[in-house]
């Protein structure tokens, strides 16, 4: 009985665990080499294993997390904007360098309970070449608390280098 009791305890901890690092399914991928750059998307049944972005500190009301990736050049100053046109879906905008998980912090996390937020630049900005992430979701309660939305990215973002050959 009491090697079964330890089973079930270790089981419910790695189960809770995995949810605190959940990691994120990309709904796009960004390569800007001019800005603007608009990604359009919905978020309403994404990423749903993201119950919470930001170190954990902002608890996602779990109808959707959109995920966009951006691939940085040289000097990035980028700005984001998210506005969606879903009634009752008020997003939050967050932004990190750091790997796409529910536990990395973001150096842009706002929301303000209207279909618009930003423009919106990290502080730091982000470093030469790094990839980076934007959260798009809702963390109020409110229906659908999912829904479309357009993220504009402005600024200086320089793409990338993937691959380079001489013929």
């Amino acid at each position: 009985m009491k090697a079964s009791m330890k089973a079930l305890a270790l089981l419910a901890g790695c189960a809770l665990a995995g949810s605190a690092f959940a990691q994120c399914t990309n709904d796009s991928t960004v390569n800007p080499q001019a800005t603007p750059v608009i990604a359009s998307g919905n978020t309403c049944g994404k990423n749903l294993a993201l119950g919470s972005i930001c170190s954990g500190g902002d608890v996602t009301n779990g109808a959707g997390t959109s995920v966009v990736q951006i691939n940085f050049g040289q000097n990035p100053a980028p700005t984001f904007t998210v506005v969606s046109s879903t009634a009752g879906f008020n997003p939050e905008l967050a932004f990190t360098t750091g790997a796409c998980s529910s536990l990395s912090g973001c150096t842009v996390d706002d929301t303000n309970n209207t279909q618009t937020v930003g423009p919106d630049a990290p502080v730091p900005n982000p470093a030469n070449g790094a990839t980076g992430f934007v959260f798009i979701t809702d963390l109020n309660t409110e229906s659908p608390g999912c829904g479309d939305y357009n993220l504009t990215i402005n600024g200086t973002i320089p793409v990338k280098l993937q691959d380079f050959s001489v013929q």
